[in-house]
């Protein structure tokens, strides 16, 4: 049985709370505590497919926001910016499904804790080095759409009052690749569209790359393409966007085109990002 290691780091603000008083932010703030939910909940969906384990910073809290099938996730206490202890919870994972995201709101000037550079940055950064490091062949990362578009309007909106979120998950999305530069190894980098709460598994998917598309997603429809990133059928060291399409939902059609994608151009020794990727 595959063993996936699926982060759910849990804010101190609560994320039973996120969850249940339906609090909406864009994707980058704190939607990954809701997405994080929704592929726990489609992993467990698959029997006896998966054995996941949970990376939280408060297992009870963690438990709690699962709810329903908790009992089958065995919760490991550990936190990404902390990378002491990393390499030994990543030992003996085939994948590893990583949504993190700094807390939203304000903070002193002087507060480093859970913001964008540390959580969206370094906190990828010390994972993907450690799963790397230890062998795990998947690594899937849930980043965001416009990382790339400096100039874009909602970028340089959440860029500025957001701690630069997307400039540092964009730092993270170049920490995965040249982790996982690996032969051996493979990477994928979804890049959802501004996420909503309509029914997953309604309308298709419409996919691209280069990072120029603008759109809405479903957060289950992303807990779905993440879950197919996890078992492999995707094009291999790839980035790429999503977005709900206005056509109906097609099984065969939406797993066509993530087989069709490109892949990456290979990382360049200590090269800050791969040229394809940019506008």
């Amino acid at each position: 049985m595959p063993t996936l290691l699926l982060l759910l780091l849990l804010r101190h603000s609560g994320l039973e709370r996120f969850v249940h008083h339906g609090r909406v932010w864009r994707e980058g703030i704190e939607d990954h505590d809701v997405v994080r939910i929704h592929v726990t909940k489609t992993l467990l969906t698959a029997g006896d497919k998966f054995e996941v384990f949970g990376l939280v910073r408060n297992k009870e809290r963690a438990a709690k926001a699962i709810g329903y099938g908790a009992s089958r996730v065995t919760f490991v206490q550990g936190d990404v910016t902390d990378p002491d202890n990393l390499v030994e919870v990543c030992q003996g994972m085939d994948a590893i499904l990583c949504s993190i995201g700094a807390r939203a709101g304000w903070r002193p000037p002087c507060c480093n804790i859970d913001t964008p550079k540390h959580v969206d940055y370094q906190g990828v950064k010390n994972l993907a080095e450690a799963a790397a490091f230890a062998g795990v062949q998947r690594f899937v990362l849930i980043s965001s759409v416009a990382v790339t578009r400096t100039c874009d309007k909602i970028s340089c909106l959440l860029n500025t009052l957001f701690g630069r979120v997307l400039r540092w998950k964009l730092k993270g999305e170049e920490a995965v690749r040249r982790a996982y530069r690996h032969e051996d190894l493979a990477y994928y980098i979804i890049r959802p569209g501004a996420l909503n709460n309509n029914l997953g598994g309604v309308l298709g998917l419409r996919v691209e790359q280069g990072d120029q598309g603008n759109g809405t997603i479903s957060r289950i429809d992303v807990a779905s393409v993440a879950v197919t990133c996890v078992e492999g059928h995707c094009t291999p060291n790839v980035t790429f966007e999503v977005f709900n399409s206005k056509n109906k939902y097609s099984p065969a059609e939406n797993l066509s085109k993530l087989y069709s994608l490109e892949s990456d151009e290979p990382v360049v020794e200590d090269s800050e990002s791969t040229g394809r990727l940019l506008p």
